[in-house]
Order: structure tokens, then C-alpha cells, then sequence
């Protein structure tokens, strides 16, 4: 996550990482601004190509107390994906809850 967020639970703001399904799915490490790697041969997820794509993720635990598991939807990440390039990560305030599926293509 590109600003950082206080811990619900220790109160400390820092840099927390978020995990998403979409491109290969061997725990790439992003951040805002890389690309999407798809050259993976095992496992992947979503398809490459789409012009503006948004995918859900789930926030991983406190990088001070590792607290996790948080009520939803505090710990759900909408990651903003351009051209197969992250261009934002932000909390899901939407309201939605978990989507159906792991990604959805906004625009072609």
C-alpha cells in the first residue's frame, strides 16, 4: 500500500502489503508503478491485455504487531491495474464486501 495505515489494533502507522490474485502467481512483490508479470508457468490468474482492470486483495498483518484478520471490510485492497501497470492501490470502501470474483476488467 502505497500511504500508510494505523494498525487498529497497536495503533502504529506504517507501509502494509496487500496479497491480489491477477498475473502469475508465484508472490511477485509490487509496487505502484511495476508491471504485472505474467511469465510464470505454474499458475496464473486473470488474463493479460485488458486496458483498465481492478483486482481485490487482502491486507496482510501489522508490520509492527503482525495483528491480521481484521473485520471486513477494513482489510480488503482494490488494486488499480492500466495496461498491466499498477497505477494505485487503495482500502475498498465501497461497501461491497468480497467480490465474486478475484478481478474484474472495467474497461477493455
Amino acid at each position: 500500500m502505497p500511504e500508510p495505515l494505523v494498525c487498529p489494533e497497536c495503533g502504529e502507522s506504517g507501509t502494509w502489503k496487500a496479497q491480489f490474485k491477477f498475473g502469475a502467481l508465484d508472490l511477485e512483490e509490487y509496487k505502484v508503478g511495476q508491471r504485472v508479470n505474467w511469465d510464470y508457468t505454474w499458475d496464473v490468474e486473470g488474463e493479460r491485455g485488458h486496458h483498465r482492470v481492478a483486482a481485490q486483495g487482502v491486507l496482510e498483518g501489522c508490520p509492527h504487531c503482525h495483528a491480521h484478520g481484521f473485520e471486513e471490510p477494513w482489510d480488503l485492497v482494490v488494486i488499480e491495474i492500466v495496461d498491466d501497470i499498477i497505477v494505485s492501490a487503495v482500502r475498498d470502501t465501497s461497501g461491497e464486501g468480497w467480490w465474486a470474483g478475484e478481478w474484474r476488467v472495467l474497461e477493455e
